[in-house]
Parts: structure tokens; sequence; C-alpha cells
């Protein structure tokens, strides 16, 4: 037995000793033998768990499906506000009146239910012209008069100031000499002047009792039928006849003179119950008035679609609350700027009633209007 056990043992030590003598023989580095130990357990947070277990298709979380966002829903346009109050006769822009404050950024400014007036006074230092734009709104076609100075057809002439304060006028300018055609509030006075070649008969302008504008150029031979015309829109409430025609169906006629500049009144029409006054100085350190063509220009960029050229010059006055806001020409006043001179009729913007009465300036509210000197 014990020879058998130091055999073994001898044979295990030859077995070792061949086995590293094979090493050297192969020119490597011994290897050291090296024990194999198995590494500690991950700790827990780097611990990684793989599921070998084949996934079933069947078995795969179901990816909930995208839905298209929901579309803001289109704003309905904003609805006309309810007017103030109840419809009566001689309403023309009960729909279309404005129920903001349109003169917010106006020089003067008066602002109703019935009647907005916002005027800015404009001045070009460059071409050396001042003038003044009037954006008047009325929802009553009675809140537009056109008045005869002191009260009656060929009474003469009246001071600008005491005739706008006698009517109680919110706003005026002055209108024509009354010469050919000449209907006030529905009143005719006299007929059409149909001769040619007086520039300052070329023109009809006619107010309808639906606050729409229209114009009769007679320089382009157009003519007017009075009877036929009294039965349209309503009939006719006031008729001018003056000239030239500046803007006629939205287009600038051809002819007007590109030269000789005045002090200017210019009425203009945008729709029912919208009307454009302007008032230009002239002759006045400040301001050299303006051309036709220029006046023309004028009221087409300001949106009117018929426009005609009133009385000018010295009689060119533009009123608001009684007092006179632009510089009209003539004869100096105490040496506190010029007077300008009496005038025959005044276009009237107020809060008229049907008989042509309105409220006295001095019970008119502060707030409803602001003067602001130039």
């Amino acid at each position: 037995m014990k020879r058998y056990m130091k055999f073994m043992m001898l044979t295990g030590l030859s077995a070792m000793l061949l086995a590293s003598a094979a090493c050297y023989d192969a020119g490597d580095t011994p290897t050291a033998i090296v024990e194999t130990v198995t590494p500690a357990a991950a700790s827990e947070e780097e611990t990684v768990h793989v599921d070998a277990t084949p996934v079933q298709e069947d078995a795969l979380p179901a990816v909930p499906e995208t839905e298209p966002p929901t579309p803001e829903p289109t704003p309905e346009p904003p609805k006309t506000p309810a007017p103030t109050r109840e419809p009566i006769e001689g309403d023309v822009s009960t729909d279309r009146f404005p129920n903001e404050d349109t003169g917010a950024d106006a020089d003067w400014s008066y602002q109703s239910d019935e009647l907005r007036v916002a005027i800015r006074r404009v001045e070009n230092e460059d071409d050396q012209i001042v003038y003044y734009v009037a954006d008047v709104w009325v929802r009553n076609i009675n809140s537009f008069r056109t008045e005869l100075a002191n009260g009656k057809y060929s009474s003469g002439r009246e001071d600008p100031e005491k005739f706008a304060n006698r009517i109680n006028a919110v706003f005026g300018i002055s209108g024509t000499m009354n010469s050919g055609l000449v209907v006030h509030n529905g009143t005719k006075y006299r007929g059409a002047d149909n001769s040619t070649g007086n520039t300052f008969r070329s023109g009809i302008l006619i107010v309808y009792r639906d606050g729409s504008v229209k114009t009769i150029n007679r320089n382009k031979h157009q003519s007017l039928n009075y009877n036929n015309e009294n039965k349209q829109n309503g009939g006719i409430l006031h008729a001018l006849q003056f000239g030239p025609i500046l803007v006629q169906n939205g287009e600038i006629p051809s002819g007007l003179k590109q030269r000789e500049r005045h002090p200017r009144i210019i009425f203009g029409y945008c729709e029912p119950g919208h009307y454009i006054c302007v008032a230009v100085d002239g002759r006045t350190k400040t301001s050299i008035g303006m051309t036709e063509q220029e006046m023309a220009e004028l009221m087409l960029s300001l949106g009117c679609t018929e426009a005609m050229n009133l009385d000018g010059g010295n009689s060119a006055v533009m009123l608001f609350m009684g007092e006179t806001i632009n510089v009209p020409s003539g004869t100096d006043r105490d040496g506190d700027g010029v007077a300008g001179r009496n005038i025959v009729d005044m276009l009237a913007f107020a809060e008229f009633d049907a008989d042509g009465n309105a409220p006295s300036l001095s019970s008119v509210h502060a707030d409803k209007f602001l003067r602001s000197e130039p």
C-alpha cells in the first residue's frame, strides 16, 4: 500500500514537471497559476436583471394611439351692437353708426349716440399748407341741415359765429352763394342754372333723405331732371350748386386746375350718414391754400366717393361749438388773427329734431367735446 501511494505521488509530480517544460519549449513566459475567483455580487444599483424568456408578439404592451389636437373653434364675427334706442323716422345709419369714440386722437371731438364729429388739424410745413379734416357721422338725417343766414332766403349774410350759435350747430362749414339750384331741408328756393362755362356753377350736389349723395357735373354735360331726382332715395333733402366736382363715383374727373391756390371748403361723401368736411387755410403766413387737383386727391385719399368744392376764399370757415377753428383769410380782427367775411348759408350738424330744433350749446355736457387750440 505504501508503495502504491509513493508511486502515485511521483507520477503526479512528473506530470507537473513535464507541463512546465512544455511551456519553456514554446518560448512563452511561464504562466502563473491563477486561482479563479468568483467576483462578489454587484451592488444593488448595478444589478441588471435580464429576462431571457422570449416575448410573445401578443404580449407586447399596447402603444396608445396619438389623437390629433382638437382644433380651436373659429371665432364668430362680432355681432353688430344693438342700437341704443328704437329706430325712428329719418334713421340712415343705425346699423353702421360707430359705437366707439371716433375722436380719440382728434383735436376737436363731439361724441354722442346721435352724432359723432372728430376734427384733425393737419400741417404740411414742406408745402406750407394747413387744413382741417372733419369726420362726421349722423345716425339720423335730421342731424344734418343746411341753414340760411338770418333764417330766411335771400336775406343777406350773417357772421359765422353768430350764425352757428343761433342755430346751435355743434359743427358747421360755409356753404355756397345760393346761386343756381337751392334746396334747403326739403324746400326748393331756386332752380338749377344750366349755363356752361361758369366754374362755380358747374357742379350740383344732392343730399337725399336716405343720407346718400349724388353729384352732377355740368362740365361733363350731365343734366339734371329735378322731378325724377326728387323721386329717388326718399326725395331731395338738400341741393347745392357750386363747383367744381372733385370726386364722382370714386374717380377724379379730368380738367381740374393744378396751379391756382386759394382757401377752400370741401364737402365729401363716404356712405349714408358718413361725411367728410375739409377747410383749407390760404392767403395767410402759414398756409398758401390748395389747387383743385390737390383737393380732389385729398378727398379721394380720405375715402370719399363723391366730393364738391364749396364757397372758399374769404368765406371759407369751419366752426365747432360756435367757434371758428380754422384761420379764414381777410381783414385783421383786433390784431388777433383774421376774420374772413360773413356767409350766406351753412352746412350744419347738431342733434336737431324733425323741426330743426337742437339743444343749446351751453347745455351740452363738457364730456361730449374737447376744444383744442391749433
